[in-house]
């Protein structure tokens, strides 16, 4: 008889579906973290490869593209979150990418967790804060795709519904 696995999610998860490009950064042998602009354009010089989210938490990041990512890859992500006018920019380290299941609609597409480090140049794991009131835990990474993430709590608590979680 197998046994489950144990969960190691630190953290709740909140399904979403929101468009996001990617860069990934150069990681030399040293680790050495870098990104190269181009000098007039100020454009990253890596290619943008699409993604669409599939959950978010407090610190991490789960989404599906067509590009097979390496653990520890460093990536520069533009988020395209509802009811926000600009891209939210985050930075973060792929943890595990994996395949999608050999269905004809998901060929060649792979699943892709990152641990986010930073949010509008904003340290992510300075950010992460526990509310006692309301028995949640909130950081600038859901506070910028949700809006205020503890009003949006209390409206849901309001109407007797919690955030769908995985």
């Amino acid at each position: 008889m197998r046994r489950p696995k144990k969960e190691r999610r630190r953290y709740s998860r909140y399904d979403t579906e929101m468009k996001i490009y990617f860069h990934v950064s150069y990681d030399i042998k040293t680790k050495i973290r870098y990104r190269i602009l181009a000098s007039k354009k100020q454009k990253y010089s890596s290619k943008k490869y699409p993604g669409i989210s599939r959950n978010i938490s407090v610190e991490g990041l789960c989404f599906v593209s067509k590009k097979k990512l390496e653990k520890e890859d460093m990536l520069l992500l533009e988020v395209y979150a509802p009811n926000v006018k600009a891209p939210i920019q985050m930075q973060g380290q792929v943890r595990w990418s994996c395949k999608l299941p050999q269905k004809p609609k998901y060929k060649k597409m792979f699943y892709t967790g990152v641990k986010l480090i930073a949010v509008n140049d904003e340290v992510v794991a300075d950010s992460v804060h526990y509310d006692a009131e309301y028995k949640i835990v909130w950081s600038k990474v859901l506070e910028a795709v949700f809006g205020d993430f503890k009003a949006m709590v209390k409206r849901l608590k309001r109407n007797k519904r919690t955030p769908k979680t995985n």
